[in-house]
């Protein structure tokens, strides 16, 4: 019988034990055959013996079926380290049970030769528990009968992460199982790291359980990269990931658009190879200790992503190139240059007013088709950016602007989409949330939204994404809708007849009493609007010079000084210290992570310094802007039917329907005069309201300057904003318009 037990431990069928249904093993196991002689007792040590050779066997046989068919490099290189080492040893303990049996062990066989059953069962106590925990990891990683379904089968994230949490058990025996397993799993996911890291490939193998991911995976010359944080290991800390995904796709886009081996600034001796900078990278993934500890993987990659940015990405990506971006986006996005604004508004406005007069002739002679083109194409807006630029190119005709080219060929005006940004470094971690309003301002230029853009051409992704893009689409459709209404009003001071009867130039003996009085309540009806007019210009002339002019100019200031800002670091470069290179301190740009991480900061700090992140603000905003092209519509409005009416006077034709259109007008005029009445209050209120809430620090949006080192320029509270309205200050009746 010490055969036949020796033997079904060993994985062999035994006439001694019935299978059992091991899906809830080992609980589920039989309790054997009734053999003769034997006691209660011995049958119950049987007993357990039975369940530990039938989990062996069913481990066996579902380790195989992982290591064959999962999809999980992981999960497989766990199940075959568990079959070829931990079932080894296993296996090794029934040999060496067997050969104290065979050589008579006193601490196995008693005295005339007896070998007590308890004796071998107790030789294998401490197994029931490793087997019992070796059967829950392979369930996890797939669970029994179910060999085709992914819902069935645990990713190899999952599983290392699982692994971490099992060496927390309590048992020594499972811990040390445990973290060998570890062992096997992260070199695993080492082996897939390494791949992407040293070489900007996604790994052959396995790479569905990697999480980076490309969107074209047939072609990856050609594929973006995106983040799947479902498939990223708990040990590794997000701004790990980011650097990771950075150094892949630097690589990556080495490879596509070649690269001078060659550093900036570095002479003839100093080039070091590819294969040196590869091999010192390799290093650093070596020297890592496993299980992995998320400290030392931080260092090690930041120390690979410094070596690269060293001696790779200032020739992929010099800062001349950077700061022809920023200089753009400063531009055209935050309205520096202030004739781009005012030419876009104004061929807008344009484009505009020839379509509302090709869409009326055409309503008359063909309602249906007209109604069909009453929407907005992307073509229209397309020629509406193009005339610009025209525009602008003729104003600097004898000037070479290269910004302004670099403007042409990559800033775009079209209805905003969905879509998902190609990510970069910025795609990363956010040390500041960049959580904007709801409320939109893309839709004031033209009748349906739209906004700029920017196509980002690598590898300029490397330092910029498009999600960033956006929140300068958003910025900028801010602060262009303020400077457009601002412009509509002032424009209103330029129509002469409005703000001169026409009746001037004739003789005012002339004019019959009935004509006298009506100019004389048409001025009096009029001062209110003029007034309302006024404190709405005054108030936006304020707030744009103030948003422009001291909030965004001095934070891009502050920002882009930081960017030109040479980095000087003193710690020696592990390429460098292969070639035996001497390791002087040197002057260099910050690494695009770096700088990045930096930008996402000064973007976080500038949005919430321009009040965009301000609900109540910018929906009270938001609704004066609106009443104020109400009222300019209606101003207009109301004066070409007062021009209409003099000419029928004239001409001796008055007639009632012109006088009850000038009526009509007059009241839907007032009606929007006091809407924004209303709003000047709302919005002056609620400035009023941040600048009590916003104290202390609170005043300024709190940030981490994080890896990047980059603190926000800090001035030009609301306060400032307040103090300029005060002195604009109107009374109209006994209470504040503004």
């Amino acid at each position: 019988m010490l055969h036949e037990i020796l033997l079904a431990l060993s994985g062999h069928p035994s006439p001694l034990f019935e299978d059992g249904d091991l899906q809830q093993a080992p609980k589920g196991i039989s309790s054997g055959r009734q053999v003769p002689l034997l006691s209660p007792s011995e049958r119950s040590l049987l007993r357990s013996i039975g369940e530990l050779s039938e989990l062996h066997r069913k481990l066996r046989d579902h380790i195989e079926r992982i290591a064959s068919s999962h999809d999980s490099t992981i999960c497989r290189a766990v199940a075959t380290a568990i079959q070829q080492a931990h079932l080894a040893r296993f296996q090794d303990k029934i040999l060496e049970v067997e050969g104290k049996i065979l050589t008579k062990d006193p601490s196995v066989v008693g005295a005339y030769d007896i070998v007590p059953l308890a004796g071998v069962v107790g030789e294998f106590e401490d197994w029931h528990r490793r087997m019992s925990w070796y059967w829950e990891t392979t369930c996890f990683m797939q669970r029994v009968g179910m060999n085709s379904s992914n819902s069935s089968r645990s990713t190899g994230t999952a599983l290392i992460d699982r692994l971490r949490s099992e060496q927390q058990t309590g048992f020594p025996d499972v811990e040390h199982a445990a973290i060998e397993l570890s062992r096997v799993a992260e070199t695993a996911w080492l082996r897939q790291l390494a791949s992407w890291v040293l070489y900007g490939k996604l790994p052959a193998f396995g790479a569905n359980d990697f999480y980076i991911k490309s969107s074209n995976i047939e072609a990856q010359e050609s594929a973006s990269f995106v983040k799947d944080k479902s498939l990223l290991p708990k040990f590794v800390s997000a701004s790990t990931a980011s650097s990771i995904l950075l150094i892949g796709k630097s690589l990556n886009q080495v490879r596509r658009y070649g690269r001078q081996t060659k550093p900036l600034g570095a002479t003839a001796d100093q080039t070091i190879s590819e294969a040196d900078l590869t091999s010192a990278h390799l290093q650093q993934l070596t020297a890592l200790s496993l299980p992995i500890v998320s400290a030392q993987l931080s260092r090690a990659i930041s120390t690979i992503r410094l070596s690269l940015s060293r001696n790779v990405l200032q020739s992929l990506l010099p800062m001349q190139m950077i700061l022809e971006l920023l200089s753009c986006l400063k531009q055209f996005f935050l309205l520096e240059r202030g004739e781009f604004a005012v030419t876009l508004i104004g061929e807008s406005d344009n484009r505009l007013h020839a379509r509302q007069q090709s869409m009326g002739r055409l309503l008359q002679q063909d309602p249906v088709k007209g109604l069909q083109g009453l929407s907005l194409k992307d073509a229209e807006f397309h020629q509406t950016l193009s005339q610009t630029w025209k525009t602008l190119a003729a104003q600097d005709e004898d000037v070479e602007d290269d910004i302004l080219d670099f403007a042409q060929r990559h800033i775009t005006f079209s209805a905003p989409v969905d879509y998902n940004s190609r990510p970069s470094t910025s795609d990363s971690v956010y040390g500041a949330t960049l959580s904007l309003s709801y409320v939109a301002f893309n839709d004031l230029l033209f009748p349906k939204a739209v906004s700029l853009g920017l196509d980002v051409p690598p590898p300029l992704d490397l330092f910029i994404s498009q999600k960033e893009i956006e929140i300068y689409a958003s910025v900028n459709a801010y602060l262009l809708s303020l400077k457009r209404a601002h412009l509509r009003l002032s424009d209103l001071w330029r129509r002469t007849a409005a703000r001169r009867d026409s009746s001037a130039a004739r003789n005012i003996s002339l004019l019959s009493t009935d004509a006298r009085e009506r100019t004389r309540e048409r001025r009096v009806a009029m001062r209110k609007v003029w007034a309302t007019c006024s404190a709405a210009t005054f108030l936006l002339s304020e707030t744009t010079a103030y948003l422009e002019g001291e909030i965004a100019r001095e934070s891009w200031s502050h920002f882009e000084d930081w960017v030109k800002e040479p980095l000087l670091s003193d710690e020696p470069d592990i390429s460098q210290t292969m070639s035996s290179i001497s390791t002087t301190p040197a002057a260099s740009q910050r690494d695009p992570e770096t700088l990045a991480s930096g930008h996402r900061t000064f973007l976080a700090s500038l949005t919430y310094a321009l009040l965009l992140n301000d609900v109540p603000y910018t929906k009270q905003l938001r609704s004066l802007l609106g009443n104020v092209d109400s009222l300019i519509a209606f101003f207009n409005r109301l004066l070409e039917a007062q021009q209409k009416l003099d000419l029928e006077q004239d001409a001796s034709g008055e007639t009632g329907y012109t006088l009850e259109e000038e009526q009509r007008l007059s009241l839907e005029l007032d009606r929007a005069r006091k809407k924004v009445d209303s709003d000047l209050k709302s919005v002056v209120n609620r400035l009023r309201q941040l600048d009590r809430e916003r104290t202390g620090s609170g005043r300024y949006l709190h940030t981490s300057p994080g890896d990047s080192g980059f603190e926000p320029w800090k001035g030009g509270g609301v306060d400032r904003l307040l103090m300029k309205l005060e002195f604009g200050r109107m009374v109209e009746g006994g209470f504040d318009i503004v």
